[in-house]
């Protein structure tokens, strides 16, 4: 049989997309890049926000005018499936909708049963880097996601199949490595163990590679900061820090259920920058939340001009199905929330221009990792900002100058 697939959505979901792809091939499915050649079309899903979730319908007619049309199967796999069935079943109740279970993927298409696991050899979107997702489900019980009944409780791989699964990047020329999860801050609290151990381990390893950690809730962060801060003196790693704070203000973080203050956050970042200046600090943020006051939504802008992050992640707040946040007074208009996403853009862009002129002049050596636009590449430097630069070969570490900067990117030449 022939297959396409096509996946969206978060790092882990990436991961569980290359996967199944991996599983197809090992059960002797084609893969196609043309969803009118395939006798199997199948869509790993994402809708995490309302946002992704419309853009995610559009896609789904597309691919159920193509199915019908060449009498073939459309499978919609993933978080979708789980969160908002009646959305899908309202298109067409052909179509076949299995949650994040690789399982029960394996079960539908009558092939050996399956799970998602660090064992199971995966079809790579790059050759460089290897996604490896550390552990699914979450402990959390977040007012406003979805995504947690999708997926479950947290169940964590050992730190021994993970190692295996990092040697097996190695020894295939991967030198990016992403650990991801739902949380990476509570990898391994199942199973006795955390973050500090599984990098220690992976560090062990021998190569010229880089790893980047994930996500990593605050709350969880703030209970071993020292021990994880000081690995990131190591130069393999990307001092990277990915914290979801999602508001500033103390009263939405507790009817969101973070389990955090934002005195927690900021001593966190108070830690990181006092270690390590020059560290990315990427934050998620959410507007909007019901109830969220003008005053409020002002706590989070002074949060935000005071943390001065790298990257920024803006959402703005939909009502999920089967979620807290779905049923609480409060829910504010839609041209309310537009307008303050509008307010935190403004101001982080400027905040991000700011932060990337530090870097006008300077040498920095990065990993160069994917092809750009019009045959320039991208590369990371040690805080994974993404520099474009031209000439430089895939996979090569090179030492470039910083000559432009952007809000979201740099600019660079190869050095001298």
């Amino acid at each position: 049989m022939k297959a396409f697939v096509e996946g969206s959505g978060c790092s882990l979901n990436k991961s569980d997309t290359e996967q199944i792809r991996g599983f197809l091939l090992q059960n002797n499915f084609e893969l196609v890049s043309k969803p009118e050649s395939a006798d199997l079309l199948l869509l790993n899903a994402c809708a995490v926000k309302e946002q992704t979730e419309t853009k995610m319908l559009r896609r789904i007619v597309q691919l159920n005018s193509i199915s019908k049309k060449q009498k073939s199967t459309l499978v919609v796999f993933g978080c979708f499936p789980k969160i908002n069935p009646l959305a899908i079943s309202s298109i067409s109740k052909k179509i076949v909708q299995i949650g994040p279970c690789l399982e029960k993927l394996a079960s539908f298409l009558e092939l050996p049963e399956q799970n998602f696991s660090p064992d199971l050899n995966e079809k790579k979107t790059s050759n460089l880097i290897s996604i490896i997702p550390i552990c699914r489900g979450c402990l959390g019980n977040c007012a406003y996601c979805a995504v947690r009944n999708a997926r479950g409780k947290l169940k964590s791989y050992s730190i021994a199949q993970l190692n295996k699964k990092f040697k097996q990047g190695l020894e295939q020329g991967c030198s990016e490595f992403w650990l991801t999860a739902q949380d990476c801050g509570c990898y391994g609290f199942d199973i006795g163990t955390n973050i500090v151990a599984l990098l220690k381990t992976l560090l062990r390893n021998k190569g010229n590679f880089r790893i980047r950690v994930g996500m990593a809730n605050p709350a969880h962060l703030k209970k071993f900061l020292p021990e994880y801060l000081a690995l990131f003196e190591h130069k393999r790693l990307f001092r990277f820090f990915h914290l979801p704070v999602q508001s500033g203000s103390n009263a939405v973080l507790e009817k969101m259920n973070r389990g955090y203050k934002k005195e927690d956050f900021l001593l966190i970042v108070k830690k990181i920058r006092k270690r390590f200046p020059n560290a990315s600090i990427s934050l998620d943020l959410i507007v909007g939340f019901p109830g969220e006051t003008e005053q409020q939504f002002e706590e989070t802008l002074f949060l935000v001009e005071k943390v001065k992050p790298d990257v920024v992640n803006i959402s703005r707040f939909g009502a999920r199905p089967n979620t807290l946040a779905a049923l609480m007074p409060g829910q504010l208009h839609g041209r309310e929330k537009k307008e303050r996403s509008r307010k935190l853009t403004v101001l982080c862009k400027r905040i991000l221009l700011e932060r990337n002129k530090g870097f006008i002049g300077s040498k920095q050596l990065i990993l160069v990792d994917k092809k750009g636009l019009k045959g320039n590449f991208v590369g990371r430097n040690q805080n994974y900002k993404p520099i474009v630069v031209k000439k430089p070969v895939l996979g090569s570490f090179v030492s470039v100058k910083v000559k432009k900067v952007f809000s979201n990117y740099l600019e660079a030449s190869v050095a001298k």
